[in-house]
């Protein structure tokens, strides 16, 4: 009753401190945003000064109207003034949007020729192009992009890269992007070293947040297969699906096994992925904060969004309609925070356990990855390295979070089983174990016993009298007899020992290690402090006696038998007829069986 109070004083938390604690993430955002989005009129980037970084407020970019135009045509637009120029680290154009041009230039003072990286750092591009013009004429033209097969692409990288060194002068960089699927341009220029470097530390990044949530998916998999309890099955499953989902989107994965599939393979992956990993986490929740319960409306609602939006993306795929599918998808992904936090909200009214840490968690969660998903379909976020890899650390957050709730969870539910198992040994009045507590302590000990020819004995008692007490005092004296002999059974039993309630006023001593010799003392000693007890009623003290029965072996030996050929059940009826003849000898008395 204590465990369940403290629940509920746990998440006694108002709606209203929730609701301020959103409005203060949501102010957050807007800071981020304000930090992380500037407009400045474009010039050129000086490589004297510019060794790492992106340039994108030295772009300026525009989208082509119907067909496809050339590298002269698209100079003339940049001539004229129906070009944008860039107001953040990256162009974010939106989904299935029309093929862009960019532009930007760069100036070389020096006399050496250092290996510049340019890159395009969206994986799932499908066509990339790039012209590089120096003084006026074309010096190179870099074909690249998720559409080329791997092997034949200017870097074997993760996404779209080539080296280059600059010729002294000013160098001027065409950059044409055509997908079908979020048009987010992130383009970085670095020197070849602090490409290298950030490739470096991107990796350990990526290892960290990714090892982390494979471990913690991995770990809570097999308590799944152990334990069978849906929730540790589905959060593994969430996190899987969403380190999958993110080794496809950042591209790492289409560098091994599907580098050669196609131009638009890579999109139907990612969605697909992040399909999957949003299914199993609002199935997760579901099960986690048991919303059927209390909150049946809301959990019909998460079950159906979880059916028909991927039942569409599939008719998506069907039809070829790949970008139907990916808005499907983006829309999914972020509703599926929305639904994480409304079910965190529901379960904290019906005040259920670990529902505060469970909205703490999906508050963090839902920025980050509302944050990432409207940066890459190229809508009011900016597309940046922060926005990008927010998904990440707000996964990993809430991953830790959830993992502490399941922990818990876990060691709650095996409080109560070793609670709800000692109840189911446990003779509640006295204390001592009742039969099949006794049963499951003494089988391995007899077992053992018989295997090393050892002595073993039990001992049987019965209170004398104990129906007429009942019927002249009522159960409650009875009740308080059954307590005062269990007390004084345990405390005169020695070390080893094992007493129980037998059933009724009948009790038994488990004593290893005993020959019928030594356990007829023993039995005696506990019948002289019964003989002890005296209880007190209103009128007068009631006092007790019992009746013991005994059965033990000798050198090993049961009669002329061996313990291998005697169970333990045949000892407990022969002390059983040695209690009978203690009865009808007079009572208060100890008597064993013949040898």
């Amino acid at each position: 009753m204590s465990h369940l109070s403290n629940v509920v004083a746990y998440n006694r938390i108002s709606l209203t401190n929730i609701i301020n604690l959103l409005a203060l993430y949501l102010v957050n955002i807007a800071i981020f945003l304000l930090l992380f989005s500037h407009s400045v009129n474009a010039n050129t980037i000086n490589t004297s000064e510019f060794k790492d970084g992106v340039p994108g407020k030295y772009i300026v970019y525009f989208q082509e109207n119907n067909a496809q135009l050339s590298l002269k045509q698209a100079q003339q637009v940049f001539s004229s003034n129906q070009v944008k120029q860039a107001n953040s680290n990256s162009i974010s154009l939106g989904i299935g949007t029309a093929p862009a041009w960019l532009k930007f230039s760069v100036k070389h003072d020096g006399v050496s020729k250092e290996l510049y990286r340019l890159s395009v750092e969206t994986p799932w591009l499908d066509h990339i192009d790039t012209w590089l013009v120096h003084d006026g004429i074309l010096i190179k033209h870099v074909i690249g992009g998720d559409a080329i097969p791997f092997k034949q692409r200017p870097m074997q990288y993760r996404f779209y890269a080539f080296e280059h060194a600059f010729d002294q002068g000013i160098t001027d960089v065409y950059i044409r992007v055509e997908s079908l699927g979020p048009m987010a341009i992130p383009v970085r220029l670095s020197t070849r070293e602090n490409a290298i470097k950030r490739d470096i530390a991107a990796g350990y990044q990526y290892g960290v947040l990714w090892g982390i949530m494979s471990a913690l998916a991995l770990y809570n998999l097999v308590l799944f297969i152990f334990i069978r309890q849906k929730e540790y099955g589905l959060y593994g499953l969430y996190l899987i699906g969403f380190v999958l989902n993110s080794l496809s989107y950042t591209g790492h994965i289409h560098t091994v096994i599907t580098a050669d599939a196609g131009a638009y393979f890579q999109d139907w992956l990612d969605i697909t992925l992040m399909l999957t990993y949003s299914v199993a986490g609002l199935h997760f929740a579901r099960y986690l904060l048991n919303t059927r319960a209390y909150a049946p409306k809301l959990d019909s609602t998460v079950k159906w969004i979880t059916i028909i939006i991927p039942t569409a993306m599939l008719l998506g795929f069907v039809r070829d309609q790949l970008v139907f599918s990916t808005i499907l998808a983006f829309i999914l992904n972020c509703g599926f925070v929305t639904l994480f936090i409304a079910m965190g909200l529901s379960a904290l009214k019906a005040q259920q356990p670990f529902a505060v840490i469970f909205i703490l968690s999906s508050l963090t969660a839902a920025i980050c990855i509302t944050v990432s998903t409207l940066a890459a379909a190229g809508f009011l976020v900016p597309y940046n390295d922060y926005t990008f890899k927010a998904i990440e650390v707000g996964m990993a957050f809430e991953a830790i979070l959830l993992a502490v709730i399941l922990a818990r969870q876990f060691r709650m539910a095996k409080l109560d089983k070793v609670i709800a198992e000692s109840f189911a040994r446990t003779d509640s009045l006295t204390g001592l174990n009742n039969r099949r507590g006794f049963n499951q302590v003494t089988d391995p000990i007899w077992n053992n016993i018989v295997r090393e020819k050892r002595d073993v004995s039990i001992v049987l008692i019965d209170i004398d009298s104990f129906k007429t007490i009942n019927d002249t005092f009522g159960h409650a004296y009875g009740d308080q007899v059954l307590i005062e002999v269990a007390k004084c059974i345990k405390a005169t039993a020695r070390e080893g020992d094992v007493p129980a309630r037998w059933g009724g006023e009948e009790f038994i001593i488990f004593l290893p290690e005993t020959n019928q010799r030594k356990a007829l003392i023993q039995a005696e000693r506990v019948r002289s402090e019964i003989e002890k007890i005296q209880i007190m009623t209103d009128t007068l003290a009631i006092t007790l006696t019992a009746s013991f029965g005994v059965a033990g072996s000798e050198n090993g030996l049961i009669g002329n038998k061996t313990m291998a050929v005697v169970e333990q059940e045949k000892l407990i009826n022969s002390a059983d007829i040695a209690l009978y003849t203690a009865k009808s000898k007079g009572k208060n008395r100890v008597c064993a069986m013949s040898l």
